[in-house]
């Protein structure tokens, strides 16, 4: 008998109209902004997962009374890209902080675009004010959570959203 704590899959964080309006979200914005795309593979249960990629941001989910974390996981080069394609300019890689501004405002538009269909089905999500990072100086989450990975490529390299509740 497994005892471990499953994600409540009624939680309306992880029903799949979010999943489906964040990926929705994601490549409306890349491909308007960047005329990238984004291709998904299935999520899944991120017991004890870290991300890989470089470069993290994250913004907090709220609709009362649930609370929880949304992490977009960008490959750094894939990151470096998409700033790039929106400034028309080259980035020099080891500028993190050029880099770590322009995927916070990436990820405001993935949110905001997601949160606007979201919010027109009902969800009433909050505004969040994006927090870009390094993924190695990502704060962990506290007290008991559980978290959904929804891994997804741009350019062929990895980037994943990660949604994390609190149980």
């Amino acid at each position: 008998m497994n005892t471990a704590k499953k994600i409540d899959m009624g939680h309306p964080f992880m029903h799949s109209t979010v999943i489906l309006n964040l990926a929705n979200g994601i490549n409306t914005t890349l491909k308007t902004m960047t005329d990238l795309v984004a291709i998904f593979d299935k999520p899944y249960l991120g017991e004890n997962w870290k991300s890989p990629t470089e470069f993290s941001v994250i913004l907090e989910l709220s609709v009362d009374p649930f609370k929880g974390i949304l992490i977009f996981h960008f490959d750094k080069s894939v990151a470096q890209s998409i700033i790039e394609k929106l400034t028309g300019s080259v980035i020099d890689s080891s500028n993190s902080a050029e880099i770590l501004d322009g995927i916070g405002e990436v990820s405001n538009m993935f949110y905001g675009t997601a949160k606007t269909k979201l919010n027109e089905s009902g969800y009433k999500l909050k505004m969040s004010v994006p927090k870009p990072c390094l993924t190695s100086e990502l704060p962990a989450p506290v007290g008991e959570f559980r978290n959904m990975v929804i891994p997804f490529k741009v350019l062929s390299k990895s980037c994943f959203v990660e949604i994390v509740v609190f149980v």
